[in-house]
């Protein structure tokens, strides 16, 4: 009897947890992707800003960094993948004068340094 009764929570639990709007599987008939949506070359100068200043407050990065100068964004290849890699410089900065922030192609922050690789 605890069998059946437990055969019969298991066949309910995995209803209730699979059902619509629960599922994963990749084919929605929606429109919807799970593939990021790339941004544009403009939009690389204010994402790497932001992530910029997200170092400088994190101490990452000294303070002269705030007042960088954006230089400019390009895709590259990088362990098989395309980033955008945005540069900014800065003549007052202690470590190093240009910064290299890597961004996936939707935008997501991957790493910064001084060496651009």
């Amino acid at each position: 009897m605890k069998f059946i009764t437990f055969l019969i929570t298991l066949t309910i639990a995995t209803f209730t947890y699979a059902g619509t709007g629960h599922g994963h599987g990749h084919s929605h008939g929606n429109g919807h992707s799970h593939e990021a949506v790339k941004i544009s070359k403009e939009k690389t100068g204010e994402i790497g800003r932001k992530q910029l200043q997200r170092l400088v407050k994190a101490e990452k990065l000294d303070s002269s960094w705030i007042n960088a100068k954006f230089d400019a964004s390009e895709q590259k290849m990088s362990n098989g993948k395309t980033e955008w890699l945005v540069t900014f410089t800065n003549e007052k900065g202690v470590k190093g004068k240009k910064l290299f922030i890597f961004l996936t192609l939707g935008g997501e922050f991957v790493a910064a340094n001084f060496s651009g690789k």
